[in-house]
């Protein structure tokens, strides 16, 4: 269960800076540096034969400067200009030191014309990846630096929260003869993830991104051109909104759950009936759609802490005492972040009380005592130590088919597939209920109800 998105998952080796003074907007003007610049990049680049970087997925994708955006930066060696660029595709990223948060790539790149004492103009491609460190006013991360053809100009540069720099060249001291010291280091950066087409939801795909450099560095001495002093404020020309994606863990989990069902009678009396409803929330309402964007676009994004919208199954546990009732929501979640590829689609399994969780879609089903306490024993498991959330073969809606099969009622089974991975998926179940035929002890839903927990005992 997943979405229109790409992950990227960054592998990488880190470098060097300093500081900029100030910032200032640039007009239109055809003799403005941000003209000067455009009309720079569109005959020495742009149209430039040099081939693409084979190994670098970013830069096969199609892209665009955004020049009516582009500032001006003022540092010691000369202005610079800014420019934002755009991809035509959905691509997110997000760090391996920060899983949880994502970013759109758009938010992350910038394109950097420099020129340097001989009035020679220079571009460069800015990445920025945010680190575990970073909120919306800082720059601490991972900056890559490459040409327009995706090839590294610079070893991958790490900013620390402290200002402090990893793995970069270093100026010997001014005025101080010394041998020059000669270091070649190799830097490999590997990245994989899938890709999602708005235009074309059905021709997302898997894909794998190793680009190896070889950098040689020398001491004392840097090339004036490149623009290392003004990297960490390159990239953050727009506000960095994170997106945390795919599954996440709840935020209502549930700590004991022999406690949280210690309320339900298990005698096999008579005067005691139980139900068990399975609710569905579809990531589109009516659809078989395994996975959508959460509505709103960023800002609804930002709000649900979630750019993808995977849906959700859970299960409403209800006994009847002559009267008296008591019920439970309960779903199945992971206890950390999970998205669909290599080793992050599975986490330890967490239960969670759903209460508050929107469904469009239900089926109650009346069962006996010995259904509803085998159902509900199982939904217990969810919480043991080992038993893992896999969003390809134990996610939420096969933890409502598994729970429900352990009191002899059989769900329909069908699996969707996402980028990555294929599995049961809210979409297909709840399809599937509206579409089944019922017998006399089962009833179907389609307008939601509120479901709060009731009852409480000793």
């Amino acid at each position: 269960m997943s979405n229109k998105l790409l992950l990227l998952l960054v592998s990488l080796t880190l470098l060097l800076f300093g500081c900029v003074k100030s910032t200032k907007t640039t007009g239109s003007d055809p003799t403005t540096p941000i003209s000067e610049a455009q009309a720079f990049f569109n005959r020495e680049i742009a149209s430039s034969g040099k081939p693409l970087n084979s190994n670098n997925y970013r830069a096969r994708q199609a892209k665009t400067v955004l020049w009516d955006r582009a500032i001006t930066r003022h540092s010691p060696s000369g202005d610079l200009v800014v420019a934002p660029v755009a991809y035509k595709n959905n691509l997110i990223i997000a760090s391996k030191d920060a899983p949880e948060r994502a970013y759109s790539l758009n938010d992350l790149t910038s394109l950097v014309v420099s020129q340097d004492s001989n009035k020679t103009k220079h571009a460069y491609l800015v990445t920025f990846v945010p680190d575990t460190t970073n909120n919306l006013d800082s720059t601490t991360g991972i900056y890559f630096v490459e040409d327009w053809k995706g090839n590294s100009i610079l070893k991958p540069v790490h900013r620390r929260l402290d200002g402090d720099t990893q793995g970069g060249p270093v100026s010997g001291s001014s005025g101080t003869k010394q041998t020059d010291i000669v270091q070649t280091i190799q830097v490999c950066t590997e990245i994989d993830g899938y890709n999602y087409s708005p235009d074309f939801p059905d021709a997302s795909y898997s894909w794998s991104e190793t680009t190896c450099s070889t950098f040689g560095f020398s001491t004392p001495g840097l090339n004036p051109s490149m623009p290392y002093a003004n990297l960490p404020y390159l990239a953050l020309i727009r506000t960095l909104r994170p997106i945390i994606a795919v599954v996440s863990p709840p935020r209502n989990p549930i700590a004991d759950i022999t406690d949280y069902f210690k309320c339900f009678t298990n005698g096999g009396s008579p005067d005691h009936s139980y139900s068990i409803q399975i609710c569905v929330d579809q990531p589109t309402d009516g659809s078989r759609q395994a996975w959508g964007l959460t509505p709103g676009g960023p800002a609804g994004s930002s709000i649900a802490q979630n750019l993808v919208n995977v849906g959700h199954a859970f299960l409403i546990f209800s006994e009847n005492d002559q009267g008296h009732i008591t019920t439970r929501n309960v779903g199945f979640y992971p206890s950390s972040m999970v998205w669909p590829f290599q080793n992050n689609s599975s986490s330890q399994g967490v239960l969670a009380n759903d209460q508050s969780h929107p469904y469009n879609i239900s089926l109650t089903v009346n069962v006996s005592n010995d259904q509803f306490f085998g159902i509900l024993n199982y939904a217990s498991l969810g919480n043991n130590q080992g038993f893992y959330y896999d969003l390809n073969s134990n996610n939420c809606t096969t933890f409502v088919i598994n729970a429900m099969a352990k009191g002899g009622i059989t769900l329909p089974n069908t699996k969707g597939s996402w980028p990555g991975g294929t599995g049961n998926d809210p979409g297909d179940l709840g399809e599937d209920i509206r579409n089944m035929s019922t017998s006399s002890n089962m009833s179907k839903n389609t307008v939601a109800n509120n479901h709060p927990n009731v009852g409480s005992c000793d």
